[in-house]
């Protein structure tokens, strides 16, 4: 009998694993960067609170991982990370303030599989509680614009694209859409990238709501706006403001036309898009979320990176790391026994060293490095043993040298 992975998640072999690590660890710097500290929460929380969020209700058990455990409570796998922080913040009304987290971890929702779209995937998360300031907007905008950076894409190859909910909500108001309308005008919005904006148009004939909305958000101009209430325009112009005047007006736009369909947000939207492919990251302010589950009043705004979308972009791009920085290779039962000690020298420098568990000769010992990309190969046999020496090979350029066990610091030397 054969197995395989449950339907709509994967495995990652070493190689994959250890480049989709390194992504969450560029993640992590450039959080670390802004101040951010790391927050873990469970997987598990209990179906109440997944329901809550938005208006998902006893529907949304056939969007998630839902079941009942062995004393008949209702529980669920956490479908993003912003739900276990709202109720961490809920619950923790003596938190500093602002309360800046970040979160990496596996995600769940019992959606269709797809390409490129699974039902366990991996979020890199970070928010800003406590905070209304155009200061905390500006600041996740700029991390996102970082981290695509600091990842390795460049100018043209990405756009953090930023809209503001209460401003298209005012925009929709001003096209004649009633209030009642428009969560659903929103949500045909959200689809222009898919269907396009006869698709859309289309779409809000058959829900009786105006079109002249995408007239609107088409010009994507912020001073040809004309509003009863200007409030909501005075607000993204003052973020965006910050972006110009910080020099990030080259990675960050704005575009009246995202909508972002989720219903909790209260104020500034944004998506990262790529070239010709997905979105990468989305976020915005949700200062009603915290208080929803019976919290103080919170504003906060964060956004959420999918680990796996980067990954399929830059995994072509990323460099195969090896997993240690020398191999060591005993010839002989008293070479076997030194060369564990030996190993352990070279880690004690905090260089990574692996060795021969195989008992295999110098000529396979040297293919299996190679293959994976170890740089060094040391070899510990007889006259090694009797010189107090290793001799080392560079398999990039195949040049041997011999160092002293004394003085096994040089090694630093031959992986520059």
């Amino acid at each position: 009998m054969s197995f395989k992975t449950v339907r709509g998640m994967q495995d990652f072999l070493p190689e994959r694993a250890s480049k989709k690590k390194w992504i969450e660890s560029i993640c992590k710097s450039i959080f670390e960067s802004y101040g951010f500290e790391p927050m873990e929460t469970p997987i598990v929380e209990e179906f109440g609170l997944l329901a809550k969020k938005g208006t998902g209700g006893e529907a949304i058990k056939e969007e998630i991982y839902y079941f009942k455990d062995k004393s008949d409570r209702e529980l669920g796998l956490r479908f993003d990370l912003t739900v276990p922080l709202a109720r961490v913040a809920a619950t923790n009304p003596q938190l500093q303030r602002p309360f800046k987290r970040y979160a990496v971890g596996r995600v769940y929702r019992y959606d269709r599989p797809q390409a490129k779209r699974y039902r366990e995937f991996t979020q890199a998360d970070f928010d800003i509680l406590g905070s209304a300031s155009p200061l905390a907007d500006f600041e996740i905008l700029a991390i996102c614009a970082k981290t695509m950076l600091a990842l390795g894409f460049k100018k043209g190859e990405f756009k953090v694209v930023v809209n503001s909910r209460t401003l298209l909500e005012e925009i929709a108001l001003c096209c004649g859409i009633e209030k009642e309308k428009i969560v659903d005008c929103f949500r045909c919005l959200d689809k222009l990238d898919k269907i396009g904006e006869k698709g859309v148009e289309k779409e809000l004939k058959e829900k009786e709501i105006s079109s002249k909305i995408l007239k609107q958000v088409a010009l994507n101009d912020l001073a040809k706006l004309k509003l009863k209430n200007d409030e909501p325009l005075k607000a993204l112009q003052q973020v965006m403001g910050l972006v110009k005047k910080n020099r990030l007006d080259k990675f960050i736009e704005v575009d009246l036309s995202l909508a972002r369909g989720l219903e909790y947000y209260t104020g500034t939207v944004f998506e990262i898009k790529l070239k010709d492919g997905p979105s990468v990251a989305a976020g915005g302010r949700y200062d009603k979320l915290v208080e929803s589950y019976g919290g103080q009043k919170t504003p906060a705004i964060g956004g959420s990176f999918g680990v796996e979308r980067l990954l399929d972009s830059l995994e072509k791009r990323i460099e195969k790391k090896a997993s240690a920085d020398i191999f060591v290779v005993p010839l002989g039962d008293k070479a076997v026994e030194q060369s564990i000690a030996v190993s352990e020298k070279i880690r004690g420098l905090g260089l990574n060293c692996e060795t021969d568990l195989m008992n295999r000769g110098i000529g396979k010992n040297i293919q299996y490095a190679d293959k994976k990309g170890i740089p060094l190969v040391a070899i510990l046999g007889e006259n090694e043993l009797k010189e107090k020496n290793l001799t080392v090979k560079v398999l990039k350029s195949g040049k041997q040298s011999k160092i002293s066990l004394e003085k096994l610091e040089k090694l630093r030397k031959l992986l520059e």
